[in-house]
């Protein structure tokens, strides 16, 4: 009798498992049935919240339910990305993220409250933006040359402009300034959106920003061109001398942004966040607001965006060890 009913409770038992997993295929299967929030780390009007728009554009599109992007400023993109690293692994809330957030916070800052690599699935890298070099219409440099010959006569009056401590911008101008030998004064902004306004105005001297974010403001003669931050010059700016070219050794300023969820999202729905994310890339829409920054498609997901990742974060460890530059 005892036998008979421990192989009743044992079959109840797998029965039990199975519906469990059945349920759990079923709910994977039927995502998204209702909003889907994508965070960003950074104030609206910055090239992560133009790309976050344009792709949750694209995925409203495929899936037929509403992907909404929510805001989540400060600290350098950390807190968008804590936010993240904290919600249910469902499907239901998403993350735009960035390389400062999710790989040179990782080299910085020791007390992180989150691993990017253990605690976030990355499901796609989404594009990578190249830097600029930029000063007001007012200022009176029209080359790096001069920029810096004024801050060796002057020091301690330029500053730039930077969406935050340990940003891209930030490590950027820190490496200018320790390649050209000079001090350059660093004033950190909630995204690249605010620091913008006081780039144009006038208020900070420079930064070296996202060709996707100053664009308009080039265009439009509010903003002049000194340099291409990047290692490479820009497609967008192909007469534009690099930082490197005009003798500043070291200096690469580049920007990636991926798609993010939190750590144990299921497969099936990151297979179908994936999927979405090559065809979003693909779309004539999309291109256009690629284009319209200077900037590439993304090519890695899954695995090999995450062994990117880990190498971007080594990279940037080797460069605060070596630099031997103030990044406060």
């Amino acid at each position: 009798m005892r036998l008979r009913t421990s192989f009743k409770i044992i079959g109840l038992t797998l029965i039990c498992g199975l519906l469990n997993v059945n349920t759990a295929i079923a709910q994977s299967a039927a995502w998204p049935d209702k909003p889907v929030k994508i965070l960003v780390g950074f104030a609206p009007g910055g090239f992560t919240d133009v790309l976050a728009r344009a792709l949750a554009t694209e995925f409203t599109n495929q899936f037929k339910q509403p992907f909404v992007v929510e805001n989540r400023s400060g600290a350098s993109g950390t807190i968008g990305t804590t936010a993240a690293v904290r919600s249910a692994p469902d499907g239901y809330t998403l993350l735009l993220g960035h390389s400062t957030p999710n790989a040179i916070a990782a080299a910085l800052f020791p007390k992180l409250p989150y691993d990017p690599i253990r605690d976030l699935t990355p499901i796609a890298q989404v594009a990578i933006h190249p830097h600029v070099l930029v000063v007001a219409k007012s200022a009176p440099w029209q080359s790096v040359q001069e920029l810096i010959a004024d801050a060796r006569k002057n020091p301690g009056t330029i500053n730039y402009a930077s969406s935050g401590v340990g940003t891209v911008q930030h490590v950027a101008g820190e490496m200018l300034a320790a390649s050209a030998k000079v001090t350059l004064n660093h004033i950190p902004y909630r995204g690249s959106g605010p620091a913008l306004v006081d780039i144009v105005n006038g208020t900070v001297s420079m930064s070296i920003d996202g060709a996707g974010v100053v664009a308009s403001q080039v265009a439009a003669g509010n903003l002049r061109l000194l340099a291409a931050g990047s290692a490479q010059r820009i497609s967008k700016y192909p007469d534009l001398p690099t930082l490197q070219e005009l003798g500043y050794a070291g200096v690469d300023a580049v920007s990636w942004f991926g798609l993010f969820a939190p750590a144990g999202l299921p497969a099936e729905i990151t297979a179908a966040l994936e999927k979405a994310t090559k065809t979003a890339l693909s779309s004539p829409a999309f291109e256009k607001v690629l284009n319209s920054g200077g900037a590439r498609p993304g090519s890695l997901t899954g695995v090999n965006f995450k062994a990117f990742i880990q190498n971007e974060i080594d990279a940037y460890k080797n460069v605060m060890r070596d630099q031997k530059f103030d990044l406060r």
